[in-house]
């Protein structure tokens, strides 16, 4: 009897420290975001930083990687995990939060680090927070006019669809560059990125237009200088006519083909909305979208 009390024992205990590591391994991470803008800072004003309470979506990474780390909503102090928590976290439950809120269990050898996309959607700042962990209570965003800054926002290609991305770049920025990155692959699908087609002069491929998601990675312009048999030419380009004025050429004398960079001011009486749209039958294409751009003042 006494050995079979001691088994049983032995067995209760290794249950309970089982299910106390599986806890322990689970983290709840909070922070506040804030803007900030370094000229002020220079001017001596005390507004240089700023709470954002609104307008903020996030998506959490698993570390060192561009795939979403699986997250839980949580109740009380204790950030004791209830239900599951949608990844990316749009502006409407950040608003509710009233600041980045999740519980995780981090998959990295030191259950430790997660990474962390935060983006303004009014004005499109992004910030990458690289090896994110549940002591970090302050997340900053640059929002410094008069130098470059890069968007970062998510996608999931639907077919034919213009999908406004939440993002609205502010008055007098100049966008200068957009690029995509494919993560989950869609065979001969292809992504057009632009501004909202339904706002005034809105383009919704005019910053880039078919691009191909056949192919995972980095996705870069084919209108480039092809060597012919008769002559160099240049290829048909990706980028939208928001961004680049081109003629596409071929292998004849006649028809060489160019491009010349436009960059698109938003002026604030003219298309702001980021959004993208993908190709007839584009429905498991997903991945991000960087746009590089300066508010000019």
């Amino acid at each position: 009897m006494k050995k079979f009390t001691s088994l049983l024992l032995t067995i209760l205990l290794a249950v309970f420290a089982l299910g106390g590591y599986a806890d322990a391994a689970q983290k709840r991470f909070q922070a506040q975001a804030y803007k900030f803008d370094q000229t002020k800072q220079i001017a001596g004003q005390t507004s240089a930083s700023k709470l954002l309470a609104t307008g903020i979506t996030y998506k959490v990474l698993v570390r060192n990687s561009n795939t979403a780390e699986t997250i839980l909503a949580s109740r009380g102090p204790s950030g004791s995990a209830v239900t599951a928590k949608t990844n990316p976290v749009t502006t409407t439950v950040f608003a509710v939060d009233g600041k980045i809120d999740f519980v995780a269990d981090p998959t990295d050898a030191l259950d430790t680090y997660v990474d962390l996309i935060v983006t303004d959607t009014n004005g499109g700042y992004s910030a990458f927070i690289e090896d994110f962990t549940a002591n970090q209570r302050t997340v900053v965003i640059d929002e410094t006019p008069g130098i470059p800054h890069t968007n970062i926002i998510w996608f999931a290609a639907s077919s034919e669809v213009e999908t406004d991305t939440g993002v609205d770049f502010l008055a007098n920025t100049i966008i200068t560059d957009c690029r995509v990155e494919v993560v989950t692959t869609d065979s001969a699908k292809t992504l057009s990125v632009g501004l909202l087609s339904t706002e005034t002069a809105g383009n919704a491929s005019g910053l880039r237009s078919g691009v191909l998601m056949t192919t995972a990675g980095f996705v870069k312009d084919t209108g480039v200088i092809t060597g012919g048999s008769t002559i160099d030419y240049t290829a048909a380009s990706t980028y939208g006519s928001l961004l680049y004025t081109a003629i596409t050429g071929s292998d004849a004398v006649a028809t060489v083909g160019g491009r010349s960079y436009l960059g698109h001011v938003v002026t604030g009486t003219n298309a702001k909305s980021l959004t993208y749209t993908g190709s007839a039958g584009s429905t498991t294409a997903a991945g991000y979208i960087y746009t590089t751009f300066m508010r000019l003042r």
